[in-house]
């Protein structure tokens, strides 16, 4: 996992960004459930060649586990790194600690996860043949290492820039690649910017209305989920904030302020604090309508 060595010679507003970010490519391999079915295998009252079909494999709950926790980390890593391109993960260098830490846990999960799948795999593929009938075709279920070898979780960190190497095959292509990297790392260093404000906006709007009361008088059903999620990007901010953004390191400070001392309990069932929290989230949450672009790379939802 170590980080190949490439210039950093951008002269750009996005230099600062690429001296402070790295990417980190994920890699992810996980057995595939499905194959095709010849559409002679299928009966229907249809043109066979307009027809296209494919049959499951395997019904196994362990598989759909290793799935699942995928999917965790994938939403992990696109929920703490900042927006690029799809499929790329720019991470702030001073969260590579704490994300590194973080798939190693996961890393530890999943081979728990193969290894309950490995053992149950002989008796999903004896079921399979009772499932599938005719479809059933045992070249479709390898040995159970090949199997094991499907199951790959890896990451790797790179940094951004344009290789030394390629200046020694054209000082043309070199000087193309760089301009092209200072372009597109400048136009990240902006998206940042405005998805951190954009992230802060949601978070901030959506808990001042849920501190709002209903017609009736009656307090809003206040969750945990939407207290912690601003605390968490208020606590990692520092690190996210890689465009030095200090309109909104303003207003991060300001939130600090409104909740540092406080509990979710406390600002559900005490009066005053509740409507401290609310004015004061209401008054962010309009600096920060003035702060936001209307174009913004990707959008955030923080649901009840």
């Amino acid at each position: 996992m170590a980080t190949p060595q490439m210039i950093l010679d951008l002269s750009t507003p996005g230099q600062d960004l690429a001296a402070k970010t790295v990417f980190v490519k994920l890699r992810l391999g996980l057995l595939g459930n499905s194959r095709k079915v010849s559409s002679a295998q299928v009966e229907v009252d249809a043109d066979k060649d307009s027809i296209r079909v494919t049959k499951h494999l395997l019904d196994s709950w362990e598989l759909e586990a290793i799935r699942r926790l995928d999917g965790e980390v994938r939403r992990y890593l696109y929920s703490t790194c900042l927006p690029f391109e799809p499929g790329i993960h720019l991470l702030p260098i001073g969260l590579i600690e704490t994300v590194d830490a973080r798939l190693r846990e996961f890393q530890a999960d999943r081979q728990e996860l193969v290894a309950a799948f490995l053992d149950a795999y002989p008796r999903l593929c004896q079921e399979a043949a009772g499932r599938l009938r005719t479809l059933y075709n045992p070249l479709d279920y390898p040995p159970v290492e090949e199997v094991r070898a499907e199951f790959t979780c890896s990451w790797q960190y790179i940094s951004y820039g344009v290789p030394h190497q390629l200046r020694e095959v054209s000082e043309r292509m070199f000087q193309e690649e760089r301009e092209k990297a200072a372009e597109r790392m400048s136009e990240a260093y902006t998206e940042v910017q405005q998805v951190l404000r954009e992230a802060m906006a949601e978070m901030v709007s959506h808990l001042r209305d849920r501190l709002t009361d209903q017609p009736d008088g009656t307090p809003q059903r206040l969750r945990e989920s939407t207290v912690q999620k601003l605390r968490e990007f208020l606590d990692t901010f520092d690190f996210r904030n890689v465009t030095d953004d200090q309109e909104l390191k303003t207003q991060v400070e300001q939130a600090r302020a409104l909740l540092t001392g406080t509990t979710t309990d406390a600002i559900r069932n005490t009066a005053e604090l509740r409507g401290r929290v609310r004015e004061g989230m209401a008054d962010i949450a309009q600096r920060l309508a003035t702060m936001v672009s209307d174009r913004v790379g990707r959008k955030f939802r923080f649901e009840e």
